[in-house]
């Protein structure tokens, strides 16, 4: 696992590139505290470096950039390729040979032989960037479910790359805008979707694609991967059967997990004692060999912990379980550091326990085992039945009464709402959370109502801040277009929504930067992608049948783990976000979300961000989930801001030391 970055300076004088190459490399440090090297081309038009956190072949032979025999071919690489084993057997019946035992050389190989169609090949998780010195070609490719991320930016005349944004501010042509479009999205959603980044002219390649530019011309995207159709039948005559259905399942899953065991340094689990990471735990200590070390984090307050469970699945199991329990002071030791560990704006408040149950595991192992994934590709989420059961009740309304009824929504205007709030006979307190509840489901009737997309209605509902409140604090901007083809079943769309956006923009982002600000390489072994080509292929009944969401994946998991262990409502990953904002946490609303502070950012009306802080403060009512996650939205956006729009020479003031760069 590393950090990777680089740049092409097609025309101009590429001086001040080179000078902050080294910068660059630096800034990825915690991604590969192991090693790292630059490679630049004679000239210094093309550069090329990475950070090295060593799990295959701990010697000098991977170290990179890592170039082919011929020397045609420069190569960066961030991830594992985990079947280069096989790999290496198909190019050493070719006639290539090989000094190294890990992955990296393997890669570079295949590339020489079969061009970027070689990815084809690789099971794993990377982001590549290669130079072909014949071709004066850069391509960049990236895998197929998104785990590992690759900025990139382009001028018209400059191409620069990163695993992270910071490798790429690093350069001192650095001069990109902030893109109100990403920002809106940001405040909807909490994150910011590929292609789009935070900023205008950078973005980030999609999973599954691959970039190539030569020496003229705009840089191309090729698609090599997408999600597969639903196709596998289910019971009934001349159909498979669900026990060859879960017997075809355990075997992927058993083949995958083996595969993300390969390392030549410790390995553990993240362990909460939900079905996916007590699936993952029970089949690895199973097959896997060799005693498994599980970690978890708890809270003080029980209705976030997991921890309990957790234990209970580790004792079951005989892993060696180690857990930590967090308390406010942890939170705000992680919150201080959130913009430099997660160098875009970001909401998921759950990346303060991953982080720290990262730094947790690092202080026994190299690598971990993440179960994220499952609720994505087995439809496990709770929230897919209520939205199934809301479209089935809009759709029973005929079309000209619906179009009626979104023009009669219309037609009343936010005093009209307010005045009906205020004369419903609610207690004093509950009257203004009321109202505002009242008024954002009218209009979201009203948006929905006349055709029911269901892209719409799935964007809809899981929007923090709705479009048309995001356009009464900053202005209009363009939604995003979200991936969604339409599918029989909402729920299987609804999945499909989500491994498109939500998990690598979301879930994976959370899992990379926290697992690598502290050294540790992350897996996700249920993320193969032949695992979740299986799995969405699936038909709904196995992924929503008599044993509820994950049918087939608890049949499994059943055998291995009483179900009596597992039972329980599903709680997620959160934090008590809420009660520490209100309570030790305070402070930091104060800081950074002062009007002082909203109006020298120039994005956010400040009386609206003053209005979101009331709405919170007055809290404790049936909205006050809802109070918070906008909130808290607005903070982390301006931790970031505070951190990363400030004056260049601010900023000069915290880079990285670029003195122990190795260059070659």
């Amino acid at each position: 696992m590393c950090g990777i970055t680089g740049y092409w300076v097609r025309r101009g004088d590429p001086t001040r590139w080179l000078k902050d190459l080294g910068a660059s490399v630096a800034a990825l440090r915690a991604r590969g505290p192991d090693d790292n090297g630059v490679w630049v081309r004679p000239g210094g038009r093309v550069a090329l470096g990475q950070t090295r956190l060593s799990i295959l072949d701990l010697s000098p032979l991977g170290h990179q950039p890592m170039r082919s025999p011929d020397g045609q071919l420069q190569m960066v690489f961030n991830g594992e390729v985990y079947n280069f084993a096989t790999i290496r057997g198909e190019l050493q019946a070719l006639g290539y040979s090989f000094r190294s035992t890990g992955d990296s050389e393997v890669i570079l190989a295949a590339l020489q032989e079969w061009g970027p169609k070689a990815v084809d090949k690789f099971v794993g998780m990377f982001a590549i960037a290669l130079w072909n010195e014949r071709e004066r070609r850069l391509v960049l490719l990236r895998d197929r479910m998104g785990v590992k991320p690759l900025y990139y930016a382009w001028d018209g005349s400059r191409f620069w790359f990163g695993s992270e944004l910071k490798a790429l501010r690093a350069f001192d042509a650095w001069d990109a805008e902030i893109d109100r479009n990403a920002v809106g999205e940001y405040l909807q959603f909490g994150y910011v979707s590929a292609p789009r980044s935070i900023y205008r002219n950078v973005g980030k390649l999609m999973p599954g694609h691959w970039l190539e530019l030569g020496e003229v011309g705009e840089p191309v995207k090729h698609a090599y991967w997408s999600l597969p159709s639903a196709s596998i039948e289910g019971q009934g005559e001349g159909r498979i059967s669900e026990a060859d259905l879960e017997r075809e399942l355990e075997h992927h899953l058993v083949d995958a997990f083996r595969y993300r065991m390969v390392s030549d340094v410790p390995v553990g689990v993240f362990l909460s004692g939900g079905i996916d990471s007590s699936l993952v735990a029970a089949l690895l200590q199973r097959y896997g060999g060799g005693e498994l070390r599980t970690f978890t984090i708890g809270f003080d307050d029980p209705r976030f912990d997991e921890s309990p469970h957790a234990k209970a699945v580790a004792k079951h199991l005989g892993t060696q379980h180690t857990e930590q329990i967090l308390r406010v002071n942890d939170m705000e030791d992680v919150l201080t550091s959130w913009g430099d560990l997660f160098d875009e704006p970001f909401g998921d408040s759950s990346g303060v326990p991953t982080y720290l149950v990262s730094r947790l595991a690092r202080q026994h192992v190299k690598v971990a085992l993440s179960a994220d994934g499952g609720d994505e590709l087995f439809n496990g989420y709770s929230h897919y039945t209520v939205l199934m059961q809301r479209e089935q009740s809009l759709a029973k309304w005929p079309m000209p009464a619906r179009s009626v009824f979104s023009r009669s929504l219309g037609a009343f205007g936010p005093g009209s709402l307010t005045a009906l709030a205020e004369s419903l006979p609610l207690p004093a307190r509950y009257r203004h959370a009321a109202r505002r509840n009242l008024v954002e489901r009218i209009e979201k009737l009203r948006v929905m109502m006349p055709r029911i997309d269901r892209t719409q209605l799935y964007d809809l509902a899981m929007s923090s801040w709705t479009p048309w409140e995001i356009e009464s604090l900053m202005g209009g901007y363009d939604l995003r277009a979200t991936r969604s083809d339409r599918t029989e079943h909402f729920a299987d769309q609804m999945s499909r929504t989500d491994v498109n956006h939500y998990l690598p923009d979301d879930i994976l982002v959370k899992v990379d930067r926290t697992t690598m600000a502290c050294g540790l390489e992350g897996r996700e072994p249920l993320l193969d992608h032949r695992l979740a080509e299986f799995a969405l292929k699936l038909p709904l009944s196995m992924r929503r049948g008599p044993l509820g969401p994950k049918h087939l994946m608890r049949k499994i998991l059943y055998k291995y783990v009483p179900r009596e262990i597992l039972e329980r409502p599903k709680q997620g990953f959160g934090v008590p976000l809420s009660r520490w904002l209100r309570g030790d946490l305070s402070t930091l609303v104060d800081e950074y979300l002062s009007p002082a502070r909203i109006k020298d950012g120039g994005i956010f009306d400040p009386d609206r961000v003053q209005h979101a802080v009331r709405n919170f403060r007055d809290g404790g009512t049936a909205n006050d989930r809802l109070d918070t996650q906008k909130l808290w939205y607005l903070l982390a956006f301006e931790m970031w801001r505070s951190r990363w729009m400030t004056r260049k020479t601010e900023q000069l003031e915290d880079a990285p030391d670029a003195r122990a760069v190795h260059y070659q």
